[in-house]
């Protein structure tokens, strides 16, 4: 069963300022990058539709006058406005799950790609965070992959 979202006691004084919690807005995604990365031999070898995509020499969108791909990539994102789950940790198993179990799959990609798992994290009070278990790190590790976080806040000290 989901843990509900914790929530601050609704009877606080006005203007209480708290601190810790969950992070209550987040960007995860996956890329892969490479100067000649074919986005739809990825999508074929992953067997996952990525969300973004671009091929080198191409443009970047349908939008007139888009720039020219410098080189290729194949991104899967998720958003906390793409899913229920308000817990970064579950958010990131969701992604991943879509991918194939194993990691023979990813030994497959060109030599010399680039995989990124990339957060996005937007803080709204100090002190929030969030733990990366074994599972998730170990995904990680065996198919090479870099974790990469931004960290942001409204909040200035």
């Amino acid at each position: 069963m989901k843990r509900p979202f914790p929530n601050p006691p609704k009877n606080a004084p006005p203007d209480t300022v708290w601190f810790g919690g969950p992070i209550a807005w987040f960007s995860i995604s996956l890329t892969i990058r490479a100067d000649d990365l074919v986005p739809e031999d990825v999508t074929r070898l992953l067997r996952v539709e990525p969300t973004q995509s671009q091929t080198k020499g191409l443009p970047r969108s349908t939008k007139a006058g888009a720039p020219i791909a410098k080189f290729g990539s194949w991104k899967l994102s998720l958003t906390s406005a793409e899913t229920d789950e308000w817990d970064v940790t579950e958010a990131v198993r969701l992604l991943i799950s879509r991918f194939p179990q194993g990691p023979s799959a990813w030994k497959l990609l060109p030599p010399g790609v680039e995989i990124r798992l990339s957060f996005g994290l937007h803080l709204e009070t100090t002190n929030q965070g969030l733990s990366l278990p074994t599972d998730i790190l170990q995904f990680a590790a065996d198919r090479n992959i870099d974790l990469d976080f931004d960290i942001y806040s409204e909040r200035m000290a």
